[in-house]
């Protein structure tokens, strides 16, 4: 029967999509679709609105494979009002109801697959979903930044905790995708209702039905949040594992979440088109023509079942400019990054240090021409000249540039209020001033357009400073100990909480440091990036002990327990020496070497004393960087105890104990600050009470006295190392930067 509406209709998307060279393809994008939404995801699209969305588009549309369609585009034979569906991951309801609607309706379609869910593991989405239903009504412990979720006592709130927690672990590199996961499953208190399997035999299934399948990766990451290296076994590991499941070619291709720039960039577009695809889909709106991008076609959702609103939807899709990046052509290198770094830091080599580790670390692994650095030529601390500065810098592969100071002197406190005017007018306030113009001569002459403050209390100040003068982009790198010790620092120490919150990105090296951003800072859990400390595998690895200089120190035949750090109480050197008259009842050739200085050295030499320890435990000093390799190398076990001061001071992190795993040994850690992170207690080593003397003596004869778990240990701990090394943590401040500045430049809605 003629109905006038539906001539209307298809006659507006003729003329929008007409047949041959000038038409358009209209690519829609669909995931489960169950019989009804789940009460934590309410809006998901249900069987009986799809129901209605096919109808309106059959009745409109001409229904085609993407293949053949992404294939008509490019020799011009399209037909009017093409639309072509998709379906993306993994779920069992297109078996049971999907694939028999649209069977029965000879319906064509498009099913990108997630291959990591075919082993029978259920989607990372999912899996949180069945979490959150799971978690206790009070007391639940949640990832960072979600601390106002502790009452899930109502549906509101779990749906709420499910929405952020999606949004948060999309852009999230996987490991720490996957530890929050775990996190959450294992406090359910109830069963975890995971959603019906979807398995290799549900992609035979499809395939023998007629149903186009496509990839979607291994395990559904942001292209963007991987390596290079896990980029492209994402995008041909999935390829390759349904080729063999169908027996024939897999041609297409569709990217994680789909925003160009955002979710991937030109280099996987180089990669999809290298793994033997031959036409990929992104998610950006619009409709795709001849002169589209094979590798970036052009997707979209269809919200809305009333005719008028998916009519409107469609019109205007079609009307929709396409977005997409530029990609070299075959054999082309990709374009550098547009990042232009300026790293802020007191606190650089060849001053020692574990936050001058890191910095030096991530320069040395930046794209050439991306960052450079603003660090001091004297020490804060001693106020004497840096030894061998000049030396360092010149043997670097990116640019420093030095002033004699960065921030204040540390000086005794004032003795009364004109004194303390007396250093604010008179050397402060000119210190800042020096500073200041320093740093906008290099922003400027350079075209920096990011500006990485690595002293959150002295530093940020410069940082916004700049953003404000030059419109740069600002991220303030935190440790731990600058958040969670109580300060009061002049000027700047109270103005902490400002600082963080006027940043546009803080990045974190622990969680338990983010933890202490929105609890002590108010910080909101979007704000922060978490980028735990990677190890410089390059420079720390296994190696034999050099027995001559072990026989030249004269440690030949014991027992070597190392620990390294700056000479403080919070490293818990001193109840390691403290532990070690019950380590050595047991292990008689023990020896404890303590490398570093700094100046709880006098109180450890009074403890040494008193335990009479002068020959089993021996304060090493400072050492150059191929002895402080050979003492690791050397030794059975690394140990720092560490503990969190009643002021507050906690290690952030602890580098040093990935740095001694990464040489092959297991390490003993403090059950305390960041430090619950770097050591995979049970597995690369043991956390104890860092004030327990006892404790850290039973775990370090533990070790000693068990050759198979210090092995184990050992094996673990290196291949931790190894996966989290320097290289990965440059990569991942890089996409930082690179996310701020498509910010910067998106147009405001």
């Amino acid at each position: 029967m003629f109905n006038p509406e539906s001539s209307i209709i298809r006659g507006l998307f003729s003329l929008l999509s007409p047949p041959g060279p000038r038409g358009r393809l209209t690519t829609l994008m669909f995931h489960k679709i169950p019989l009804a939404p789940d009460p934590l995801v309410p809006d998901e699209l249900c069987l009986q609105e799809f129901e209605i969305i096919l109808d309106f588009l059959q009745q409109h549309m001409q229904l085609v494979t993407l293949g053949e369609a992404a294939a008509a585009l490019a020799s011009g034979r399209l037909p009017a009002r093409a639309v072509a569906i998709t379906f993306d991951d993994g779920y069992a309801e297109w078996i049971s109801h999907v694939a028999p609607l649209l069977r029965q309706r000879r319906i064509p379609a498009t099913f990108f697959i997630s291959t990591e869910a075919l082993d029978g593991s259920a989607l990372w989405h999912e899996r949180i979903v069945a979490g959150v239903r799971a978690l206790p009504i009070h007391g639940a412990r949640l990832p960072y930044g979600f601390g106002g979720h502790g009452d899930l006592s109502s549906q509101v709130s779990r749906i709420k905790l499910v929405g952020e927690l999606l949004e948060r672990l999309k852009y999230a590199p996987l490991p720490e995708r996957l530890a929050t996961i775990a996190q959450l499953e294992a406090q359910a208190v109830g069963a975890l209702v995971l959603p019906a399997a979807f398995d290799a035999a549900a992609v035979r299934d499809l395939h023998s039905q007629g149903f186009e399948i496509g990839a979607h990766t291994v395990r559904h990451p942001i292209l963007n949040e991987c390596s290079e290296a896990e980029a492209i076994a994402e995008i041909g590991g999935s390829r390759e594992a349904l080729c063999a499941l169908t027996r024939g070619p897999v041609n297409l291709f569709a990217y994680p979440n789909g925003r160009p720039g955002r979710d991937y960039n030109s280099q996987h577009v180089r990669m999809v088109r290298q793994s033997g695809y031959l036409a990929a889909v992104a998610s950006t709106g619009g409709a795709a023509s001849a002169s589209s991008d094979i590798f970036q076609l052009p997707r979209s959702t269809l919200w809305g079942t009333s005719r008028e609103r998916m009519a409107y939807r469609v019109a205007r899709n079609l009307r929709t400019p396409e977005l997409r990046v530029q990609h070299p052509a075959q054999g082309e290198n990709p374009r550098p990054t547009d990042v232009r770094c300026l790293l802020v830091a007191s606190t650089f080599p060849p001053i020692n240090g574990g936050s001058a580790v890191v910095y030096e670390n991530l320069c040395l692994h930046m794209p050439p021409g991306s960052i450079r650095v603003l660090a001091a030529k004297n020490n804060y601390l001693t106020h004497g000249v840096i030894s061998g500065w000049k030396e360092h810098d010149a043997s670097l592969g990116f640019a420093v540039d030095r002033l004699p100071y960065l921030r204040p002197l540390m000086l005794p406190p004032p003795a009364n209020l004109v004194v303390s005017l007396y250093r604010l007018i008179f050397q402060d306030l000119f210190l800042y001033a020096r500073i200041l113009l320093k740093a906008a001569l290099i922003v400027r002459q350079q075209r920096i357009n990011v500006v990485c403050v690595g002293e959150l209390v002295t530093g940020s100040w410069l940082g916004l400073a700049l953003r404000k003068l030059f419109g740069c982009g600002l991220i303030i790198y935190v440790h731990g100990e600058e958040v969670t010790t109580q300060t009061a620092g002049r000027l700047h120490g109270n103005r902490r909480r400002s600082y963080l919150q006027a940043a546009d990105k803080v990045i974190s090296v622990s969680s338990f440091t983010c933890d202490a951003l929105t609890r002590e800072m108010g910080l909101p859990s979007e704000a922060i990036a978490l980028v735990p400390n990677g190890v410089d595998t390059d420079r720390f690895s296994p190696g034999a002990a050099d027995l001559q200089f072990l026989a030249a120190h004269g440690l030949a035949g014991k027992r070597l327990i190392v620990s390294v750090g700056r000479l403080v109480p919070r490293k818990g050197m001193d109840m390691a020496i403290r532990a070690m008259p019950a380590v050595l009842r047991q292990v008689p050739e023990a020896r404890l070497l303590i490398i570093g200085d700094g100046e709880y050295r006098p109180e450890l030499m009074r403890i040494i004393d008193e335990e009479a320890m002068h020959d089993q435990v021996t304060l090493v000093g400072k050492v150059s960087d191929r002895d402080l390799l050979r003492y690791l190398q050397a030794c059975e076990l690394f140990v720092m105890p560490n503990r969190t001061m009643p002021d507050g001071d906690t290690e952030g992190f602890g580098l040093v104990f990935r740095e001694a795993n990464a040489c092959g040994k297991p390490v003993v850690g403090g059950r305390a600050g960041g430090a619950v992170e770097a050591v995979v207690d049970g597995q690369s080593g043991l956390l104890v009470d860092g004030c327990q003397p006892t404790e850290i003596a039973a775990a370090i004869v533990g070790i000693l006295s068990d050759a198979e778990l210090a092995r184990q240990m050992s094996s673990f701990g290196l291949k931790l190392a190894q996966e989290n090394n320097t290289r990965a943590v440059a990569e991942r401040f890089l996409k930082i930067c690179e996310r701020l500045l498509e910010q910067s430049l998106a147009p405001s809605k």
